[in-house]
């Protein structure tokens, strides 16, 4: 009993309690060929040699072919159909001698639920008898029915026996005993990767002496063919699905991906857990923090050598191309991973592939497209494999998971995206749970566009866990994005941050750089909301370098839309412009930008003719920013479109009441109803109550404006100088300007220049006002229209421009123009 000493003192200690005349149990289990059968053989033998009378019962693999028969056999009993079987079995016990009895029943784990009924209660009926229990079962079968028999006896008092593999000092222990001499080091080297399992060892080594390997000395040794019988009887005693999963899984190494696995056998991580589960508990595999590995290398060895050569290698070769796009795709190299699976689809054409192999490549190119960008190609590719009938189930979720996703973001009719997704979820455990999530986003985003803020946020949440839970999901972070993107809609900055932090952390560790221009662009509206224009310009600039560097395109869109609106703050009109145009034109973000860049360069009635298309979906852009909505009824207001200025406040006012707790919902309301009504109160509430710094300033400054066509001045110029503050603490040039002239228009005058040590001529020597005049000028505008702009008097932009002409040393509106484009394309190239 080579390195089983504590297992033999329970085995001591089992004897002596029935020697004393008391009744007692020892359950043993271990993976097969752990040497229980040995414990048991030695046990019995020294049960005898001690005085105590041995009953002794063996089950077949094949199960018991009369209910009870081993225990029958162990007792000496004639089988008698017409008897009651455990009256029978418990009048035998009765009539044995009074001299203590060990009773040894080996693998249990074949026996028939009518024998381990009868186990449990003879041990209730004979409780008080000198008998000891010495019962076994292997663990290579799962959690069969005596597993449910070993756990009730141990919490009414048996003891328990795992055993574990030996170590490997008993190891080399054992090899000396049955070699009868030391093992060389090609013999130990054996020993070392069988794992400890002493049926494997004392196989491998009567093998090698059969074979007559073991007088090689040093020379290598091939596995013996006794030893090859032995694992692949042991593996045969798996279901096919265990056994199909073990030798695919054989090819990969030591230790593997259940992913891989998955992938290789066309199923899912989450249908093949049964099959794993069945792998451990054979003794086969066994579960590392990350992966999953043979417990005995020589055993895999065996394995795989059971594979043929020719499909051994395609196996690899399928795994090793989607495993190299899919690491492509994830470090953000999209052209690369395109180019793999265009090659890899033309060789396997010209190869006559196998169906599957194709639809996984195809499937594989769809999420390409979609993550370039490309979302109408990325849904004609996914549709196309899931068209294909009997796809692997890794495949089929794969390209589900594409076409919700491209549904999502072309904003389709979402009546069939909810359909889709609410048949992907019902679906339950047929999908993955990557796929099932994915389901949830598009859920979450349809929720977002009605403007049902708190289920959205609720559905992205349930995604999160979701994906957190399937290490296999191809896309990790598409639940975060979605639930910061809400939570910056609606100005929950600080939890927002977290997410973005959070994904950002993982993205490094994994090494995935697909999605960090997301994480920008996501950064660059935080930092907008919070006040700081020079910061989010930074962030959004960074996020388009990262999109165009990674070919991400989606992720530039919200990018480009910050930049937009922070040069307009800045008062940077050309720029504005520049960005807007940039814009896919058919999203909303671009139509809304579109519209206020509009507003300010040629007035509000040329904005309302582009909001014509806007107001239908006013409820979706308006819950994507709140502060829309002031400006809405603004505009309205301005061209006396009443009815239009009425729906937008209703609007406002129905998502606050649909999303309670909310304040920028609350605020946007309140600064909606205040413009249309004329209500100081309600505009002094937004004020209060915005998150969005620049929401805040745009409902002060409303307030005092109101105040100030009430003939309150003085009021009028406390909340215009609270307004102007903001404003100029942000950067908000253009806003500044504007309540500058509001001010004076009630008689307060600020000074608002700065000296500079600036040259006497030259671009340097302009101001930042005589810079803006100049690019306003140059765009073709008129002093009146420049004036407008800037919110200044045209005297004053005509005053500037002989400032201008002077400093630049010309004499007319041609030559600056030809001067500032001539400085636009020396910029570029700087």
């Amino acid at each position: 009993m080579r390195g089983r000493e504590q297992e033999w003192h329970d085995v001591d200690s089992l004897l002596d309690a029935v020697q004393a005349g008391k009744g007692a149990t020892l359950l043993v289990d271990g993976e097969p060929g752990v040497g229980k059968t040995r414990l048991l053989d030695e046990a019995a033998a020294t049960a005898g040699e001690r005085g105590i009378a041995v009953l002794r019962g063996e089950l077949e693999e094949l199960g018991e072919l009369v209910p009870c028969g081993s225990l029958f056999e162990a007792l000496d009993l004639r089988l008698d159909p017409d008897s009651r079987t455990l009256e029978a079995l418990r009048t035998r016990f009765e009539e044995w001698p009074t001299a203590p009895v060990l009773a040894v029943l080996d693998d249990l784990q074949w026996a028939d639920p009518a024998t381990l009924v009868a186990l449990r209660t003879l041990h209730g009926l004979l409780e008080f008898r000198p008998i000891g229990w010495l019962l076994s079962r292997s663990t290579g079968v799962g959690q069969d029915q005596s597993a449910s028999l070993f756990d009730l006896l141990e919490r009414h008092g048996a003891d328990r026996v795992r055993l574990s593999p030996l170590s490997p000092a008993a190891a080399v222990a054992l090899a000396t005993d049955t070699l009868g001499a030391a093992p060389g080091p090609a013999t130990l080297a054996l020993v070392d990767i069988v794992g400890g399992n002493p049926l494997l060892i004392t196989e491998l080594l009567a093998g090698l002496r059969d074979e007559g390997q073991v007088l090689d000395g040093d020379a290598a040794l091939r596995i013996p063919d006794r030893f090859t019988r032995v694992v692949r009887h042991w593996i045969g005693g798996l279901s096919a699905v265990a056994r199909n999963l073990v030798e695919t899984a054989a090819v990969l190494g030591r230790s593997f991906a259940p992913e891989q696995a998955a992938s290789l056998l066309g199923t899912t991580t989450a249908a093949l857990l049964p099959a794993v589960e069945e792998s451990m508990a054979a003794g086969i595999l066994a579960a590392t923090a990350h992966d999953l590995a043979f417990r005995h290398e020589l055993v895999r060895l065996v394995i795989a050598e059971r594979v043929p050569p020719p499909v051994r290698q395609a196996l690899l070769g399928q795994l090793d191309l989607v495993a190299t796009i899919d690491t492509a795709m994830a470090e953000g190299r999209l052209r690369a991973a395109e180019q793999l699976v265009r090659g890899g689809l033309a060789e396997h054409s010209s190869a006559h592939a196998s169906t599957h192999s194709v639809a996984e490549l195809h499937c594989v190119l769809a999420d390409v497209m979609y993550l370039t960008g490309s979302l109408e190609e990325a849904m004609r590719e996914a549709e196309t494999v899931l068209a294909l009938p009997d796809l692997p189930g890794h495949v089929r979720d794969r390209a589900l998971l594409v076409r919700l996703y491209a549904m999502t973001r072309l904003r389709s009719d979402e009546a069939p995206v909810r359909t889709y997704a609410h048949e992907v979820i019902e679906a339950g455990a047929r999908h993955s749970a990557a796929a099932t999530a994915a389901a949830l986003i598009a859920l979450a985003q349809a929720e977002r566009d009605e403007g049902r803020l708190s289920n959205a946020l609720a559905l992205a949440a349930d995604a999160r866990r979701l994906s957190g839970a399937d290490g296999s999901a191809v896309h990790p972070y598409e639940s975060r994005l979605i639930s910061a993107a809400i939570l910056t809609d609606v100005h929950r900055l600080d939890e927002a941050r977290l997410l973005v932090e959070d994904a950002r952390e993982n993205m490094f560790d994994s090494g995935h750089q697909a999605w960090e221009a997301d994480l920008s662009a996501l950064a660059a509206r935080s930092e907008l909301l919070e006040g700081r224009l020079d910061s989010a310009a930074d962030e959004a600039q960074r996020a388009l370098s990262l999109a165009a560097d990674r070919a991400t395109p989606l992720s530039a869109a919200a990018a480009t839309n910050v930049l937009a609106t922070v040069a307009l703050r800045h008062g940077d009109v050309r720029a504005a412009v520049r960005h807007a145009a940039d814009l896919p034109g058919d999203s909303l973000e671009h139509a809304l930008i579109v519209a206020q860049v509009t507003e300010a360069c040629d007035g509000p009635l040329k904005a309302m003719t582009l909001l014509a298309d806007l107001l239908d979906r006013q409820r979706s852009m308006l819950a994507g920013d709140p502060t829309a909505s002031a400006w809405l009824v603004r505009v309205a207001l301005a061209v006396d479109a009443r009815a239009v200025a009425k729906a937008a406040v209703a609007t406002a006012e129905e998502l606050a009441a649909v999303n309670p707790g909310f304040r920028a919902l609350t605020a946007s309301a309140a600064h909606a109803r205040g413009l249309l009504d004329g209500d100081r109160e309600a505009l002094s509430r937004a004020a209060e109550r915005a998150d969005d710094v620049w929401g805040r300033a745009s409902a002060t400054e409303d307030l005092g404006v109101l105040q100030a066509a009430g003939g309150r001045h003085a009021d009028a110029a406390v909340s215009l100088d609270r307004a102007l503050a903001i404003y100029y603490e942000i950067g908000s040039v253009r806003d500044s300007a504007r309540v500058r002239k509001r001010l004076r228009a009630i008689g307060v005058r600020h000074r608002h220049w700065s000296y500079a040590d600036r040259p006497a001529s030259g671009w340097d020597s302009l101001t930042e006002t005589e810079w803006n005049v100049s690019l306003l000028v140059a765009d073709g505008w008129s002093n009146r229209k420049v004036a407008e702009q800037m919110f200044i008097s045209a005297h004053t932009v005509a005053f500037h421009l002989r400032h201008i002409y002077s400093k630049l040393q010309i004499k007319s509106r041609v030559e600056l123009t030809r001067l500032v484009i001539v400085r636009g394309r020396d910029d570029t190239d700087d």
